[in-house]
């Protein structure tokens, strides 16, 4: 690394390059520069709680009277949702303290009649629903008495519920009313579960106006009955409220080294993993996170991304431990900008597919606008672009003023964090945001398995294509990966399998101790299965993935992820399967349109108006979709064996419930993908024989 470390002495770092701690495979070890000699977090505050109760009473106690739960009331007659309805944090933890001693009573009676109340702790709460406030007011619940939380993503199907409702061991389940008859209707599989709790109120007084739409009072009845049958027993959220407030139980503060929550991972190649989050990665959060967000006030920040996911998880722990606000989001994704627009945030989280749409839709109305409206926003866009990669920032006084002040209002007006996560981003829309959005626009690096933090871009950051320099405490460094022909020692910048450590990194997977040890490897390591690339400056890329690779006949690597990325740039496409194996010298690939753009450009290719499932079996749309497709790859500089030489147009979107083909964190299976589309795969690559 000598040499590596004499070519980068001329340029400034971001990261700090811990002095002869690069071994043979491995480079040398990163830090961030506020933590270079002492691995620990700077504080902004007195005090830190070291648990989540810890730091919801603190909350409490320091602010109140702040709003802090929100959600918008629907109204029947406008058939539109109103403004932000709040409640209080003193209110959360006073609720949360009476629902906690409701469930522990619950427990008692219905599950474990025999046992003394102080035993019924570290015990697994089962959350199943989408964002709401009674999610949330469960999830403290629960914390209060030291229990942990197990959440169900909303779009699960039946045999992941299954899986994980056993695994966990969850014998008390909070969920929405949607989900009773789902959870009933396994009963038999779910041989643990005792109790259901529905997060809305089933209306003691037999109004129907309590109750969410489609149900009634005669519903309810019918699900009381075939829980009753099912030997489970059936509450409400209000009832075993009121069941705690009427005896309430002592709070049992969790411990740092006690389980949070447990996270399931995605399991694109097998069953999902229970990553077990630890009270003291939550206290990291609490730390680190306000020195990677500087807000001018208290955070405000919209809750849509799933809360079964540990993106959102710690967004929200650090909002809570911070006295700042979480609106929830109206239900539907479709609808997040009328939320945004009603809440006014100050920082958003976002993943590439929420922001990508947005893309689309920015640049159809600016910088691809006909006429003199697109003249002026391409100006405008290159303008700010030649001033943020010239390091002069992301504002611009006039054309802020004439332009992107509206573009910024659509969003609420008032943003100063953007962050994207989760999966990679393109390089030309993360800039264009950066531009658009007149705030900081950035993108970081995280893993369940590290609590979804680790690596995040400094402030001044103005290129794009990396994830940023190790955040406080943490350590990171690159170890060899032979067989992918990535090393330490690799010039102009080393490359290989990230790795990381540091007081964020989870407590092991729950009930495996095997996979455990081959994810924290010797010395505390994380082996995260990222590639990375240590750039001149000292920032981190991410620039592979080190299982999602497969040959071709002629011996080349292809990094199917990589190609999906590039290929998804296209706004005709929503979503891309590509496939290739070592029998074949090329790759074909599963394509699904996006309706709203490719209807109308598909019907202007067919010379007729067919409708969205004729169009993907036109022979002449999808020849040039292909050609369009491989134009991009070209574009791009890829390989010629990266090129697609066959494409099936699926008018079905990938999913979770229905075809399986998408993990609940909407990654792809690719195995299930590659058996549900086999006789396509097939017939393609029979085709590509036939032609030539």
């Amino acid at each position: 690394m000598a040499s590596s470390a004499t070519a980068t002495a001329s340029i400034p770092q971001k990261s700090y390059r811990v002095p002869n701690s690069a071994v043979p495979g491995s480079t040398c070890i990163l830090r961030h520069p506020d933590t270079k000699d002492k691995q620990v977090v700077p504080a902004t505050r007195d005090y830190y709680p070291d648990n989540v109760f810890g730091m919801l009473q603190e909350s409490a106690k320091r602010f109140p009277s702040r709003d802090f739960l929100g959600r918008r009331v629907y109204n029947k007659d406008t058939k539109a949702f109103g403004d932000y309805q709040w409640i209080t944090y003193s209110e959360v933890l006073e609720r949360s303290l009476k629902i906690g001693s409701g469930l522990v009573h619950v427990m008692q009676k219905h599950v474990r009649p025999e046992a003394d109340i102080s035993a019924l702790t570290r015990l697994p709460l089962g959350l199943y629903s989408i964002n709401r406030v009674e999610w949330a007011l469960a999830d403290y619940a629960g914390v209060s008495q030291n229990w942990y939380s197990v959440a169900l993503y909303d779009t699960l199907g039946a045999d992941s519920i299954e899986y994980i409702m056993n695994h966990a061991e969850i014998e008390v389940l909070v969920c929405s009313l949607d989900k009773v008859a789902k959870i009933l209707g396994l009963r038999k599989v779910l041989p643990r579960l005792k109790v259901i709790v529905s997060m809305d109120s089933f209306g003691g007084d037999g109004a129907d106006s309590a109750l969410p739409s489609p149900f009634n009072t005669s519903s309810v009845t019918v699900l009381r009955q075939w829980a009753a049958a099912a030997d489970v027993a059936l509450y409400d959220l209000a009832g075993v409220e009121a069941l705690g407030g009427e005896a309430p139980v002592h709070p049992r503060v969790p411990r740092a080294d006690d389980i949070f929550c447990l996270c399931y991972t995605s399991g694109t190649t097998g069953t999902p993993k229970a990553a077990m989050i630890m009270h003291r990665q939550m206290d990291y959060v609490q730390r680190v996170v306000p020195l990677s967000m500087p807000l001018t006030g208290p955070p405000v920040a919209l809750s849509y991304l799933p809360l079964a996911h540990i993106y959102e998880r710690f967004a929200e722990v650090y909002v809570m431990s911070a006295g700042g606000r979480i609106g929830m989001y109206s239900g539907n994704m479709l609808a997040v900008v009328d939320d945004l627009q009603t809440l006014r945030p100050n920082m958003f989280n976002s993943v590439p597919r929420m922001l990508n749409r947005i893309y689309d839709r920015l640049v159809a109305g600016t910088i691809h606008a006909p006429g003199l409206t697109g003249v002026i926003a391409r100006r405008a866009v290159a303008d700010k672009l030649a001033n943020l990669e010239a390091g002069r920032g992301n504002r611009h006084a006039f054309w802020d003023r004439v332009i992107f002040g509206k573009i910024r209002a659509l969003l609420g007006g008032r943003l100063e964090f953007v962050l994207t996560g989760s999966a990679p981003i393109d390089k030309k829309v993360l800039q264009f945001l950066r531009v658009c959005f007149c705030c900081l626009v950035t993108e970081g690096w995280g893993a369940t398995e590290s609590c979804g933090l680790g690596i995040v871009n400094v402030a001044a950051e103005n290129q794009a294509g990396r994830v940023g320099v190790p955040q406080q405490a943490v350590e990171v460094k690159l170890n060899d990966i032979p067989d992918m022909n990535y090393f330490a020692t690799d010039s102009p910048c080393p490359r290989g399998e990230l790795m990381v450590r540091g007081p964020n990194i989870f407590g092991g997977y729950y009930k495996d101790a095997e996979k455990t040890r081959e994810a924290i490897v010797e010395g505390g390591w994380l082996a995260t299965g990222d590639v990375g690339r240590i750039n001149a400056d000292g920032t981190i890329s991410i620039i592979d993935r080190k299982k999602n690779i497969f040959k071709l006949a002629q011996g080349e690597y292809v990094a199917p992820e990589a190609l999906e990325n590039v290929y998804g740039n296209d706004a005709l496409v929503l979503q891309m399967f590509v496939h290739g194996d070592s029998l074949q010298s090329c790759l074909v690939a599963v394509v699904v349109p996006d309706p709203e753009a490719f209807v109308p450009w598909a019907q202007k290719v067919a010379g007729s108006a067919m409708a969205l499932e004729q169009l993907c079996e036109c022979p002449a749309v999808v020849d040039a979709l292909r050609e369009r497709l491989a134009a991009l790859g070209r574009k791009a500089r890829l390989q010629g064996y990266e090129i697609l030489r066959a494409i099936k147009v699926e008018p079905r979107p990938f999913d979770v419930e229905d075809n399986c083909l998408l993990t609940p964190t909407m990654k792809l299976r690719r195995n299930v993908a590659a058996e549900y589309y086999r006789p396509d795969i097939d017939a393609m690559y029979a085709s590509i024989a036939g032609s030539t």
